[in-house]
């Protein structure tokens, strides 16, 4: 018996106590872990590039700009990608090229935002914010279309081609995006950078998925009211990731921004390893949840994720330290806020048991679940932010994400 075969027996035999489709799991996890691997080394290494090759106010900075992108890239309609996942979960394949058409009627109207942000910095005289938001707007339309293919394969289960892709984009992207911040550490060159290097990247694997669609399936029209029901419903939650560095930026300056960003984007990075979401949707799609056995199965699961996330968290908050010394030696002052941030990353499992219900389309729970916890981040930021500065913004997300939970808790219960 060789080695595959060995691993195949024992996943099977662990099926038995985890009741679920261990194979699958370990498949799709070990692509969707090794995508977000070579992720979060893309970020470390553009992290680095502008710990060494700029000042803090231009990392400050280039945090604004793309927090504002954020926000204003809501227009382009972000919930369309999930809910084109449902729909290739579904065999609907055609739904994709509907969702590029909304895409980019959507995107014309975000780009005359930025337009009108730039002219605002442009008549303030702020030459470098101005040509950065004019950017902006250029690019973010191309790059929401562009993007689709990750959704589209994950919808296909092909979680190996899509992290495959994954990897390849980003580490393209970030290779560019580092020699803009090496050469050309100025706000507006490394914007340009940036837009253009992750959009660049982003249209070559969307061009190699496009040619893989099947033409011949149906398409769900259901998919793009659903997808704007996901994207209104994201607009707090988008709001609310975001914010915070406008705040900061208005409150405290740019300096401030970059230390509270370098707590933060680690930890974000670090969760977006952890796949419980990801492989769960497109299995949960495909069931019934509201039978007794399914809706215990699910939970049975959730109470298990958390021998995972508790140790993960903890080796985290040991590391911290340490990780920061060795290649982060300018941002040490960031080393406390990110240690106590990573308290969230025990709290991991909720995305989990909220999966199901994007997979039953529940919209009343989704948009109280998504908006919520988001508003009161929101109002958090405004009222801790200004008295508390950095730690205003921790305890906010803390917070939030302890009251996210609890509502998650109490629906799926009543589900």
């Amino acid at each position: 018996m060789n080695l595959k075969e060995k691993a195949y027996q024992f996943l099977r035999w662990l099926q038995n106590y985890t009741k679920t489709d261990m194979v699958y799991v370990a498949q799709g996890s070990f692509w969707w872990i090794l995508g977000r691997v070579f992720s979060l080394l893309a970020g470390f290494l553009i992290l680095m590039a502008f710990a060494k090759f700029a000042t803090k106010e231009i990392y400050g900075a280039y945090q604004y700009v793309i927090s504002m992108a954020a926000m204003i890239g809501l227009i382009c309609l972000p919930g369309l990608d999930t809910a084109l996942i449902r729909a290739i979960a579904k065999q609907k394949e055609k739904t994709f090229f509907l969702c590029e058409k909304e895409k980019l009627k959507f995107g014309f109207f975000a780009f005359l935002v930025f337009f009108i942000i730039s002219l605002w910095y442009f008549f303030k005289k702020n030459l470098e914010l101005a040509v950065s938001f004019f950017i902006a707007g250029v690019f973010l339309p191309f790059l929401s279309i562009f993007s689709l293919y990750l959704a589209f394969w994950q919808g296909k289960k092909k979680f190996d081609l899509q992290n495959k892709y994954f990897v390849a984009h980003n580490l393209l992207a970030a290779l560019i995006l580092i020699l803009f911040i090496v050469f050309k550490p100025k706000i507006t060159f490394i914007i340009f950078g940036y837009f253009f290097s992750f959009t660049f990247s982003t249209f070559l694997f969307w061009l190699l998925t496009r040619k893989r669609i099947n033409r011949e399936t149906e398409e769900d029209k259901e998919t793009i009211s659903f997808g704007k029901h996901i994207t209104l419903m994201a607009i707090p939650g988008s709001i609310a990731g975001q914010i915070d560095n406008v705040i900061l930026w208005q409150f405290i300056g740019p300096v401030q921004v970059a230390i509270y960003a370098y707590a933060l984007r680690l930890v974000e990075r670090i969760s977006e390893l952890i796949p419980f979401s990801a492989l769960a949707f497109p299995k949960m799609a495909e069931r019934d949840l509201k039978t007794d056995r399914v809706k215990r199965s699910i939970f049975d699961k959730f109470l298990k994720l958390f021998w995972f996330s508790i140790p993960f968290t903890i080796l985290y908050i040991l590391f911290c330290p340490i990780f920061f010394k060795i290649f982060f030696p300018a941002y040490k002052e960031s080393i406390i806020y990110s240690q106590v941030l990573a308290l969230t990353l025990i709290f991991s499992p909720f995305s989990f048991l909220a999966t199901a219900f994007l997979a039953e389309a529940k919209k009343r729970e989704l948009y109280i679940l998504n908006i919520a916890p988001q508003i009161l981040k929101i109002a958090l930021f405004f009222v801790l932010i200004p008295f508390f500065g950095i730690w205003g913004g921790v305890f906010s997300i803390l917070i939030s994400q302890i009251f996210y939970s609890a509502l998650t808790l109490y629906f799926f219960q009543k589900l």
